[in-house]
């Protein structure tokens, strides 16, 4: 059977829904998934083991979705769930031809107008709905008959992106006891807002190279154990400043040394070559995005830092997530103590 699932959005966002997909493929031995996707998920979608066949939303207009529409409805659709609250993607289930339709939506109105036609509207917004997003899902799963266990958030494998990342002398993963400090460009909000223009309204987490010097220093007395040092996609300021101030010693990785402690800095790691690193790790340190939901599946400590006034969205959407503690985003001195003290 196939089940059509939407998910127009990030790749953060399809991790959330993961397990719902777990359990369809537990429950349903015989399931075929395909996913409406995204740009910005799509390369992502299309390795992913979950996932049988991916199609492509290229862009917001009319003439995409309609063209999209006419290559779906060539498919015998058993179930179509949309779980990104989109417009687009309501509006296309709607008119597609399915056995059972399940909408996930974020507005009273769309829930409303949905119920008059569906039993499975279920409405998943933190303003309006408290609980948290793990029933939400529960709800999905209900809908289609099947249940949700815990097992279902733990929807990877140990080494299942080992042969993404490539071997290297000085970081043998299996012997090695190590931190993972994620500096992407949401610790900087001037790179941040390029990809996010929302970002302007968070705190900012100022720092420089001294100070993340004092801070590894202190991060790796405290602890034990090295730390590595990750990148985002977009460039940073302060990496480009470490990198300058740090020995080549491999492909992509830099060696950092502060009195007698070395870090290590790697850049240009791929999704899955990063999912890989996170799930040998020992602890990960990071702002709040996609390899969080990594983390989580392979049961790793992680430190994830958000914005205090965004709390109740973050707990909403982690609740279910163990060895899990939020920090909320300050100036980097304050910051920094608190992630020692926490780690």
């Amino acid at each position: 059977m196939i089940y059509l699932l939407f998910r127009t959005d990030r790749i953060g966002d399809f991790l959330m829904i993961a397990p719902l997909i777990e359990s369809i493929k537990r429950n349903d031995l015989n399931s075929q998934i395909y996913i409406v996707g995204s740009k910005k998920n799509f390369d992502y979608l299309d390795k992913n083991s979950l996932v049988d066949k991916v199609f492509l939303l290229k862009s917001n207009n009319l003439i995409s979705k309609i063209r999209l529409f006419f290559k779906l409805r060539k498919y015998k659709l058993d179930t179509v769930i949309v779980t990104d609250k989109k417009n687009r993607s309501i509006i296309l289930s709607f008119f597609l031809s399915a056995n059972k339709k399940i909408f996930n939506v974020s507005k009273n109105f769309q829930s409303k107008l949905l119920s008059f036609f569906y039993k499975s509207v279920f409405l998943d917004n933190d303003t309006l709905i408290k609980k948290p997003f793990k029933k939400i899902l529960k709800k999905n799963c209900e809908a289609l008959g099947f249940d949700l266990v815990n097992d279902d958030f733990h929807y990877l494998q140990e080494d299942q992106y080992k042969n993404y990342f490539l071997p290297n002398t000085l970081l043998d993963l299996d012997k090695l006891e190590y931190i993972i400090y994620h500096y992407d460009e949401k610790w900087e909000i001037e790179n941040y807002v390029k990809s996010f223009k929302k970002a302007s309204n968070l705190t900012p987490i100022s720092t420089n190279f001294e100070k993340m010097l004092r801070f590894f220093f202190k991060l790796t007395k405290k602890t034990n154990k090295k730390i590595i040092i990750t990148t985002g996609g977009i460039n940073t300021k302060l990496i480009e400043i470490l990198k300058l101030n740090s020995k080549l010693v491999d492909k992509n990785l830099y060696e950092i040394t502060t009195h007698d402690v070395k870090s290590y800095l790697l850049i240009n790691q791929d999704f899955f070559s990063m999912s890989h690193l996170i799930s040998k790790s020992k602890l990960f340190i990071a702002c709040h995005g996609a390899f969080t939901h990594i983390a989580s599946n392979y049961k790793v400590k992680t430190i994830d830092i958000i914005e205090k006034e965004k709390l109740a969205h973050y707990s909403r959407i982690t609740n279910h997530m163990s060895n899990h503690k939020h920090l909320y985003r300050d100036n980097f001195t304050n910051l920094s103590e608190n992630i020692i003290t926490n780690s």
